[in-house]
């Protein structure tokens, strides 16, 4: 009996409309504080994130001496969005090529980049006495996206032999390039292990002069130039073989429609 009694009294207490006001008014107090503490404690709470100690200049590369620490509020970090929080994601990093860096300033993602994704980082990869050839692809000659930089190919030649009554010569004709730039259609590198920026355009890699003249000399004459990729193997190779043109008649194809078309 003694029970029921007490039920009844806490229907009667829950069921009266001035209780359910008071208690949903003390509910709403209770979120507006606990927000309150919330927003003041990001506002007063610090954390440290890396700034730059001077002055840098657009494409500069970062490196430990370039950055500082400094605490700001979280509340700042929250509100500014795409500040970088952690020195490793700086250490490295190049300065964007559209915009140099203010000493004092910190550090936002749209201000930095990897080294390899500059317009023209292919170009301090050369060679003593060597220049960069640019050889149109695409996204066929490329297997579907699959050269990237760093890999080594050889380059094979198609084109009609005018020793043997225009029969086809398909042949490798140099080999072990090392490729130092990927461009696509756009003209944005597409990188080793980045983004793909669109359908690959433009192989680019070293060469000596002389066999940058010939890649060229084929090219006016209109033969076909087709990149071969290896395995993995052969890549990590690479670096012990030498580029060299690999098919002496090949380029003596190629000499002879010199001579003739002069």
């Amino acid at each position: 009996m003694a029970a029921n009694k007490g039920q009844s009294a806490i229907k009667r207490f829950i069921g009266n409309k001035n209780v359910v006001t008071i208690l949903g008014i003390a509910a709403s107090i209770g979120i507006l504080v606990v927000g309150y503490f919330i927003r003041v404690n990001n506002s007063v709470s610090t954390t440290s994130i890396p700034f730059a100690k001077r002055s840098l200049e657009a494409r500069k590369i970062i490196v430990d001496g370039d950055v500082g620490n400094v605490r700001v509020s979280q509340n700042y970090i929250q509100s500014a969005g795409n500040i970088v929080t952690s020195a490793e994601e700086v250490m490295g990093k190049a300065v964007a090529y559209y915009s140099d860096i203010p000493a004092g300033s910190l550090f936002y993602s749209t201000s930095i980049m990897d080294p390899e994704s500059l317009p023209n980082a292919a170009f301090k990869n050369i060679g003593e006495g060597n220049t960069i050839y640019s050889l149109s692809v695409d996204g066929s000659k490329t297997y579907s996206n699959s050269i990237r930089p760093g890999d080594y190919i050889d380059l094979y030649m198609s084109t009609n032999d005018p020793f043997t009554e225009d029969n086809i010569v398909f042949g490798k004709f140099i080999e072990s390039i090392k490729v130092l730039g990927v461009k696509s259609d756009f003209g944005q590198n597409i990188l080793k292990n980045g983004a793909n920026y669109g359908i690959p355009n433009q192989l680019l890699f070293s060469v000596n002069s002389e066999d940058f003249l010939t890649l060229k000399n084929a090219e006016l004459l209109g033969i076909e130039l087709v990149p071969v990729l290896h395995n993995e193997n052969y890549t990590k190779e690479g670096d012990t073989r030498n580029t060299k043109v690999d098919e002496g008649y090949l380029m003596s194809i190629i000499e002879s429609q010199i001579t003739h078309d002069i």
